[in-house]
């Protein structure tokens, strides 16, 4: 988003002109001396953790081709078998910490998918304690 506002300063006369130029995702702005802004945000940017949990584990489960193919199995295999528990209703915490070691394990030479077993490893850990 691109906004251009001028202003004429009344002590300068007609030629006496100020710009300003904002860009990209921009928040509560003010201008002038007494220029006052708030920004509310309700809510969560990144949305429902496990929805977020569930995009991250298809998207790992998209990538795993780049391992070989016994890694790679065991990835989705071990991906499948997370998502089962992070919804189950009494999720196992000892059981999830053993998939994400063996999926961090898989994944460790392969940095974007060493990145997004990173990810969902901290968004599990914010529901199971």
């Amino acid at each position: 988003m691109d906004q251009r506002d001028s202003y004429t300063d009344a002590g300068s006369g007609p030629a006496g002109s100020n710009e300003f130029h904002i860009g990209g995702n921009v928040g509560a702005i003010a201008t002038g001396q007494y220029g006052q802004a708030t920004g509310n945000v309700s809510g969560s940017a990144a949305g429902d953790p496990l929805e977020v949990i569930d995009r991250l584990l298809r998207k790992l489960q998209a990538e795993a081709g780049q391992l070989g193919d016994d890694q790679a199995a065991d990835v989705l295999d071990d991906t499948q078998r997370l998502h089962t528990e992070v919804h189950s209703r009494k999720p196992s915490a000892e059981s999830i910490r053993l998939m994400l070691a063996r999926l961090v394990r898989a994944t460790s030479s392969t940095a974007s998918l060493l990145a997004t077993v990173e990810q969902i490893k901290d968004l599990i850990s914010a529901i199971v304690h």
